[in-house]
């Protein structure tokens, strides 16, 4: 069955889906995929995306990753899945979570960051995508459940290698809807600070990413088709910031992340 022609699969439960509205603090939501199914999915597409990606072949770039996941983890709500976290070679700046806990970070995004707590932020930002399963939350809207379940079972692997392709691959970016990536960045704040980031990085980030777009809209493409930036989306965030509770933060030694960006 060809990519089109999915897009005009009937959709299960989409009127379900879509007519409730996410709360930012409910990570659970209603889905229709088990954890199990999740796990099984993640392990099929983490296959097919490694095939069409390069992992970074550099073992201290990716413990250094995989450190500041492990300490964003710390400030998650919960931690359903176990969480991998891996550096892909692609200059694009871009950061992406695929169901079941697997976070992907493209060298553009270490290359792009100031410091470490922007790339917590960016991080933090898709951790709780995967923490609040908005992948098979999103997937099951957009192609129904049944299509989601072939997958998970094994049934399709051509349309699988596909739909990593089409959702994660080089040539696109899954695109959640406003609402979830609105929920992400609640999280993610949240999750900062509680990891002891200071989540005022997400917003300068934001802001630099922003400047970004329109001096040099290349590199930024897929960042923005995925994670749409706006003035509002920004304040939103610094709002959140402000409503937290008052704490001070410890500083951040960059020292190992300049020598990580260096061997970059």
């Amino acid at each position: 069955m060809g990519f089109a022609k999915l897009l005009l699969l009937p959709l299960i439960a989409v009127g379900i889906l879509a007519g409730c509205a996410t709360s930012m603090t409910d990570i659970r939501g209603f889905n229709l995929i088990s954890l199990d199914q999740e796990r099984e999915l993640g392990t099929k597409f983490a296959a097919e995306i490694e095939k069409q990606q390069q992992v970074l072949n550099d073992p201290e770039v990716q413990r250094y990753v995989d450190r500041v996941g492990r300490r964003l983890l710390t400030g998650a709500r919960e931690v359903p899945f176990d969480f991998v976290f891996k550096v892909v070679k692609d200059d694009s700046v871009n950061a992406f979570a695929i169901p079941g806990g697997r976070v992907y970070v493209q060298t553009g995004l270490l290359k792009a960051a100031e410091n470490e707590t922007e790339l917590a932020a960016v991080m933090a930002h898709e951790i709780n995508h995967a923490v609040a399963r908005h992948g098979t939350r999103q997937m099951t809207q957009q192609y129904g459940y049944s299509l989601v379940l072939s997958l998970v079972l094994g049934d399709n692997p051509n349309l699988l290698a596909q739909l990593a392709a089409q959702l994660f691959g080089k040539a696109g970016m899954m695109s959640y809807s406003r609402e979830f990536e609105n929920q992400a960045d609640f999280l993610g704040v949240e999750t900062m600070a509680r990891a002891g980031y200071n989540p005022q990085g997400m917003v300068t980030f934001f802001r630099k990413l922003d400047s970004m777009g329109q001096s040099n809209p290349g590199t930024l493409a897929r960042f923005f088709s995925s994670h749409p930036l706006t003035s509002e989306r920004i304040q939103r965030v610094q709002a959140e910031i402000t409503a937290l509770p008052q704490q001070s933060y410890p500083p951040v030694d960059n020292a190992e992340f300049r020598r990580i960006k260096g061997r970059l």
